[in-house]
């Protein structure tokens, strides 16, 4: 008799786990970070469609009318804009690499052009994830882009843009927004709802800011490497606690870049999850150990 070898199949999500906080990336979603909770709790990312998560999203070149060839007219024109996540018909990213080893989760994507129905970018996308060395409560998560476009493609030279240090889209039941100021200081800040002028623009000097449920749970994110004027806002006014719900509250920390058509660029953040002492003492820490990440 003859027993025939499976191989297994290969895991969707890895985890990265404390006694206090849960963290996912997804290989069908590109390796983005699609689940944050507390342990043994729901999940608080916002899942909605693969523009959304917490995931690497970079802008280069020129925008470009592109609807002759499939190109989204809702993103019409658009620059040369790789998502981890995938392209907006839901095409993820192709996983190079998807692993966990010594308490860190590691991801390697070939991701899509956001705008076009399938289109493999010129450029691979890493991203580590692993606790801060001493906490439960305080993840870090390193993104590399290494971009390899042509020379003389269609988008051109480097151009400065925004660029999401990274993209985050939370569950719309993070209805309260405060900037911290260091110190024990917070600054309250009104989401507005996206418009035809995009998101809000709130002033965050000292690159943190904090989201909160009504039962205090607080939300956190520390980017050194972002300029002081952030994206954020909300979508909808449901205060949906369904990570698939379209409502949805987004903050991504912007920093302007010009990235070369062989440009490589990198940049570290960190996700705290807690009540808003947790959230303040973690980020006093941080600020002093990583001020320039």
């Amino acid at each position: 008799m003859f027993l025939a070898l499976v191989s297994p199949l290969p895991a969707e999500t890895l985890a990265l786990s404390s006694r206090d906080m849960v963290v996912k990336i997804d290989r069908g979603r590109g390796g983005s970070i699609t689940w944050v909770s507390a342990a043994g709790g729901k999940n608080l990312i916002n899942l909605h469609d693969l523009g959304r998560l917490i995931q690497q999203s970079y802008y280069a070149g020129a925008r470009l009318d592109r609807r002759a060839e499939g190109q989204s007219p809702s993103w019409s024109p658009w620059t040369w804009n790789p998502i981890q996540g995938g392209s907006f018909t839901h095409v993820p990213g192709i996983i190079e690499r998807f692993e966990s080893r010594g308490g860190v989760l590691h991801s390697r994507t070939r991701p899509k052009l956001w705008d076009m129905p399938d289109e493999t970018a010129a450029c691979v996308m890493e991203q580590q994830t692993e606790f801060e060395p001493g906490h439960t409560r305080v993840v870090r998560v390193t993104n590399t882009l290494r971009i390899r476009r042509p020379a003389g493609d269609r988008w051109g030279a480097a151009v400065p843009l925004h660029q999401e240090l990274p993209a985050i889209y939370l569950v719309r039941a993070f209805a309260q927004a405060r900037v911290y100021e260091g110190d024990g200081r917070w600054a309250d800040f009104a989401m507005p709802a996206l418009s035809k002028k995009g998101w809000g623009r709130p002033d965050v000097p000292r690159r943190a800011m904090a989201f909160f449920r009504d039962d205090g749970l607080g939300f956190a994110i520390y980017s050194p490497a972002a300029d002081a004027t952030w994206n954020c806002g909300v979508v909808g006014d449901s205060r949906s606690d369904s990570p698939e719900h379209a409502h949805t509250t987004h903050v991504a920390p912007i920093a302007t870049v010009a990235l070369a058509p062989d440009a490589t660029y990198s940049f570290r953040y960190w996700m705290i999850l807690g009540d808003e002492s947790v959230l303040r003492a973690a980020l006093d820490e941080l600020m002093t150990r990583h001020p320039k990440g």
